[in-house]
């Protein structure tokens, strides 16, 4: 996958994470906010995907994630008490990754049960699914990508009840859409955006 399009997902990824956000903080009655929201979680799976089977160096890599979870969790705090933000997900995640194959996804299947043991953002769920992203960069199977999709969401649904997640299939035509314009984003910029608007949104709130 080009940088181009890694860039245009991170675009997307970010623009519906802070309308998910901005909905929970300040409009929770209405759930088309929520509904937007679904599509930035696959879309940074994805991304965190892309970003440890390409970097360079997969201790820098943990260790942004790690200093930007860390201070994620002070403004996350505030949206949800007693869980663990979504950046500390994706490190875990990605420490997993580095065990996982295609055929064996028991690392991350773990990963996904410590992560509902203490309450970290997207659980067991988030970690399936970053193995069916996995699995689809690693072998190419279309087919098998785009079933394990609508099945992960058809069981959280039926096992949970939460219609809203089903939203999250959204994201699916942004993977497929080409992108020829140069897109260029500084490398910092998620690490950088995930915290501020948490703590602009929470400082507007106890503004207003």
């Amino acid at each position: 996958m080009s940088k181009n399009k890694t860039n245009f997902l991170k675009i997307i990824a970010l623009v519906t994470m802070l309308i998910d956000h901005t909905g929970y903080l300040f409009f929770p009655e209405h759930v088309v906010f929520r509904l937007v929201g679904r599509i930035a979680f696959p879309l940074f799976a994805m991304l965190a995907v892309i970003g440890i089977l390409h970097t360079r160096s997969p201790r820098a890599y943990k260790l942004r994630l790690l200093i930007a979870g860390i201070i994620s969790q002070i403004p996350y705090h505030f949206f949800i008490p007693g869980r663990f933000n979504v950046i500390v997900f994706f490190l875990m995640a990605v420490v997993a990754l580095e065990h996982t194959t295609p055929k064996n996804p028991f690392p991350l299947l773990l990963g996904g049960v410590i992560a509902e043991v203490f309450e970290v953002s997207y659980g067991l769920y988030g970690m399936v699914m970053v193995w069916i992203f996995y699995r689809y960069l690693t072998t190419m199977d279309g087919g098998g990508f785009i079933l394990g999709f609508l099945g992960l969401n058809l069981v959280f649904f039926v096992v949970t009840g939460n219609w809203v997640q089903i939203f999250s299939l959204l994201s699916l035509p942004f993977l497929y859409i080409p992108i020829k314009k140069d897109i260029r984003l500084p490398k910092a910029l998620a690490y950088i955006f995930y915290p501020v608007h948490m703590t602009l949104l929470l400082l507007l709130d106890s503004w207003l």
